[in-house]
């Protein structure tokens, strides 16, 4: 079986999973010593081919797979902060891991907190984060549970610790 090339990638203030970032990135490897604004445009136009990019938000895609192919080439780089938390749960769909995510919800919904929410079950987008017990939570990358739902006044603790 073929294995998948997803990522998601923060684009602006949104999550977006992109398809085949790893074969471009491997492609544009040689290409490192070109001027960024080469770069950034070569990274959009191949990725555009897998991949509905709007017009209207090509900046912000340039920006994001600029910086994702530079974590590639293994150089630091600093996160790009945006308004919102990031907030996944990880889980196959089992009751747990669906409560968990209603429970998040519940405590955004209250709190007003502004958070992208995904709930990832695909196998091996979860083996990407090296997590065995499910559900897991992770805000903006933590890992604030795993293997057990949290209670409500946890979630909220963790979201507004996060939230600073």
């Amino acid at each position: 079986m073929e294995e998948k090339d997803y990522r998601l990638v923060l684009i602006g203030n949104t999550q977006v999973g992109l398809m085949g970032l790893k074969e471009i990135f491997e492609e544009l490897k040689s290409q490192r010593g070109k001027p960024e604004a080469d770069l950034k445009q070569m990274l959009v136009e191949k990725a555009g081919k897998k991949n509905y990019i709007p017009n209207s938000v090509k900046g912000e895609y340039e920006k994001a797979l600029f910086r994702e192919f530079r974590k590639f080439l293994g150089e630091k780089v600093e996160e790009e902060k945006s308004g919102f938390l990031e907030v996944a749960i990880l889980g196959p769909g089992c009751y747990s891991c669906n409560k968990l995510e209603q429970d998040v919800m519940a405590v955004l919904s209250e709190t007003g907190i502004q958070a992208a929410l995904n709930h990832i079950s695909d196998p091996k987008l979860m083996a990407q984060y090296g997590i065995l017990p499910t559900p897991a939570l992770i805000i903006n990358g933590k890992v604030k549970s795993a293997g057990r739902v949290p209670s409500k006044s946890m979630i909220k603790k963790w979201l507004e610790e996060e939230k600073g």
